[in-house]
């Protein structure tokens, strides 16, 4: 019977750690946050706006490849919260510190996107709001597709 309680106490535990790992999608499914954190920075990763999400811009640190890969899983579980994927994306912001290592790395971008070519600007920049970050990301993706 003593072993109950601490099961029970397990089990929250691992039900609260995997909703923070995958976010938490507020407002009836307007507001999506990644990190309980950001409601302190008045932020969120996501906001639904009829017919269109617009996906905060996503940092990596680390090298460049590193970085890219990061950004774009974190992206593709954002884009999974609405149920969707790159294909619906109508536009990217890219942000890098060293652009030529963006360049450098652009299969892993392709990964993620496949045939799909949205608009897209590309920005070498000298800092992010993290100093440590070297890549940011942002996207606006339409929920039902036009096409």
């Amino acid at each position: 019977m003593k072993k109950l309680p601490a099961l029970m106490l397990i089990l929250v535990l691992m039900l609260n750690g995997k909703a923070n790992a995958q976010g938490i999608l507020e407002q009836n499914g307007k507001v999506f946050h990644l990190h309980p954190s950001e409601k302190d920075w008045n932020y969120a990763q996501a906001y639904r706006s009829g017919n269109l999400l617009y996906i905060s811009g996503t940092v990596g640190n680390d090298d460049m490849d590193k970085a890219m890969e990061r950004v774009y899983k974190t992206l593709e579980v954002t884009l999974k919260k609405y149920n969707l994927d790159f294909t619906h994306v109508v536009k990217e912001n890219l942000f890098a510190k060293d652009i030529e290592a963006v360049k450098k790395h652009k299969d892993i971008r392709r990964k993620y996107y496949g045939t799909h070519t949205p608009a897209a600007t590309w920005v070498e920049i000298t800092r992010l709001l993290d100093n440590e970050s070297v890549l940011e990301v942002e996207l606006i993706a339409e929920i039902k597709k036009t096409e």
